[in-house]
């Protein structure tokens, strides 16, 4: 049988399809490689910038650390009483009574709440907050206006020793002045007139404290 010699360009031909195929089959892996290879790590992204955005981000935990505060009274003595409540329109009118001061001979609706004590005492910061006025009222004495979170205003009257200056930055619990002598109110030696406002609009303290800020409206 004769036998048949390949030509010389059938060799070459051979080694370069089974080379082509082996490159197409390596590329076509590759591919499939890199494809997995992303969405692993669009996935391992996904999970890092949730766990990042509830357990790492600094302003994110910020704002919940504010929005836990909660709102303290303005005074830290167990010796300090309420001797006149904010006067409430939807009172009884017994409650209206006891809520009026009497000034001058004339009766005014409190605006606030008239704390009292036989001692003096520190008056503190219910919030974080800017220190945005200082005033001497001849009939309130010594003022403080603190603008706080949450768009609350705190007015303090009838200080002693003043211990802030306008601008300051002051903190919760911060003891920013001392009670002081009222003309409004002569049954303690030491008195706070203490108000309320959000946006603005005069608000009862006792409907703020020991509430989170989160839930003042």
């Amino acid at each position: 049988m004769k036998k048949r010699k390949l030509k010389g360009y059938v060799l070459p031909a051979i080694y370069f399809v089974v080379l082509g195929i082996m490159v197409v089959s390596i590329t076509f892996l590759s591919q499939s490689l890199l494809e997995k290879q992303k969405e692993n790590n669009e996935d391992y992204n996904y999970s890092t910038s949730v766990f990042e955005e509830s357990e790492s981000d600094p302003t994110n935990k910020e704002n919940n650390t504010t929005a836990e505060i909660k709102i303290v009274r303005p005074y830290t003595s167990d010796k300090v009483t309420v001797t006149k409540e904010f006067y409430n329109k939807e009172e009884s009118a017994e409650n209206q009574e006891k809520a009026l001061i009497f000034y001058e001979n004339t009766y005014m609706p409190n605006t606030g709440i008239l704390y009292g004590s036989d001692e003096k005492f520190d008056v503190v910061s219910i919030l974080n907050g800017t220190v945005k006025e200082i005033k001497e009222d001849e009939i309130l004495g010594n003022m403080i206006s603190v603008d706080c979170d949450n768009k609350i205003t705190a007015i303090y009257y009838t200080l002693g020793e003043v211990k802030v200056a306008e601008g300051d930055q002051i903190t919760q619990n911060q003891v920013i002045a001392t009670s002081g002598m009222s003309n409004i109110d002569s049954s303690k030696l030491e008195t706070l007139l203490f108000e309320t406002y959000i946006d603005g609009v005069l608000t009862n303290p006792n409907t703020l404290f020991d509430k989170n800020i989160s839930e003042i409206n």
